[in-house]
């Protein structure tokens, strides 16, 4: 194996391990946040203070992979994380111990696993994306690397949460305890492992887009809106399974990470079997997608059973493998090349500040009823499926290729 290849395995397994250690704790973090007394909205506030500090620290972190070299940002990427989700770990046992009082717990969460482990979990994607770039040459081999790092997200969200439920059997501490030593493991990986990009010419300055531009903002608002309603259900099903099903602490761990497995395996089997045969336009697979998710969401609001809600979440999934590609592709072929790094920042900060808002959004409306988040989301994804068909694939926007076949 080649080095350019072998580097580029190397940063992807670093992403795949830090989401991955990342979405072992999802399942669990809802029943225990309510054994240390905390509200939905509150354990939200954590999701999004954590979801903050990825889309603030991105930019800085993106500017240090380029003066300081990609594996000293990646390894203290891992180790800041490592450290944050140890230290969550030890304010996790004596919150349940109840030695604390709430508000005092409630910081001590927020500072490890929002603050402390956003600000470091942010240096990781931005920097293996550089690091791909530098890595290879040309859009064929470029495709190809960008695809293994999109293949390592969608690994890591349906094998994390599996591998937290898994191990939730042994106790409900087990994960929290596991995913930092899963994170030094990749550290040690990256530091004897990681190839030196080649030396390169120096590129021109990247052309700045603004949001509002007019090729731009309609991709924008539909990636915000689709990861936004992802948001709301992977933020709150955890208190979706406890209530409906009536289960306990550890027994709502193991299903919720089976209902999480079921969405993200149909992300991975739409995006590996069926995008790629179907050849389908990326404004045709943003169209297909928001209605299949709309369909999705709809079955989960009416879900009485645990069997009815994985499929509903595995049918959201199907949506979302159907639409990310097309709104992650389209903007870049409507942009020129030196447009294409301010494009895929724009792209990034669409699905960031989803997951900044939506843990907020959906707590809060879990707090007026169960249903109300995923009715809401209902009618927003219907919204951006009435949006796709009437906003995008028009002749005088955008070129010939992005509008979907009849």
């Amino acid at each position: 194996m080649n080095a350019g290849r072998r580097g580029i395995l190397v940063v992807c397994l670093a992403v795949f391990g830090l989401m991955a250690g990342q979405q072992m704790l999802n399942p669990i973090l809802p029943p225990l946040a309510r054994e240390f007394g905390f509200s939905e909205l509150a354990l939200g506030a954590v999701w999004a203070v954590g979801g903050a500090g990825v889309v603030l620290a991105s930019p800085f972190w993106g500017r240090r992979g380029a003066s300081w070299g990609h594996r000293p940002v990646l390894l203290i990427s891992l180790a800041g994380a490592m450290v944050a989700l140890l230290a969550f770990a030890l304010v996790a046992r004596i919150g349940l111990a109840g030695t604390l009082a709430v508000p005092l717990l409630f910081t001590l969460v927020l500072l490890t696993r929002g603050i402390v482990f956003g600000l470091a979990w942010a240096a990781t994607p931005v920097t293996a994306q550089s690091y791909i770039a530098d890595m290879t040459s040309g859009p064929a081999e470029r495709v190809r690397g960008m695809s293994l790092f999109g293949a390592a997200q969608g690994l890591a969200l349906a094998v994390g949460p599996a591998l937290g439920g898994v191990l939730s059997l042994a106790g409900q501490m087990v994960p929290i305890y596991v995913a930092p030593a899963i994170l030094a493991v990749i550290a040690v990986l990256v530091a004897i492992g990681l190839p030196k990009p080649p030396t390169r010419e120096v590129r021109a300055p990247t052309v700045k887009v603004s949001p509002r531009d007019r090729r731009m903002w309609p991709f924008l608002v539909i990636g915000f809106g689709l990861y936004l309603a992802l948001a709301i259900v992977l933020m709150t099903v955890g208190f979706l399974v406890q209530d409906r099903l009536g289960l306990a602490a550890q027994d709502t761990s193991r299903v919720t990470s089976l209902v999480m497995l079921a969405g993200a395996g149909m992300i991975i089997l739409v995006q590996v079997l069926a995008v790629p045969r179907l050849k389908w336009t990326p404004v045709r697979l943003i169209r297909v997608g928001a209605v299949v998710m709309t369909g999705g969401m709809l079955l989960v609001v009416v879900a009485s059973s645990g069997l009815l809600l994985g499929v509903g979440v595995a049918v959201l999934g199907a949506g979302m493998g159907f639409a990310t590609p097309g709104f992650m592709s389209a903007p870049t072929l409507l942009a020129t090349r030196e447009e294409q790094g301010a494009v895929a920042g724009l792209v990034g900060s669409a699905s960031a500040l989803a997951f900044m808002g939506g843990p907020l959004l959906g707590t809060g409306l879990y707090e007026i009823s169960p249903a109300v988040p995923y009715a809401a989301g209902a009618v927003l994804l219907a919204g951006l499926a009435v949006f796709a068909f009437t906003r995008l694939g028009t002749p005088t926007r955008q070129p010939a290729e992005l509008v979907a076949a009849p």
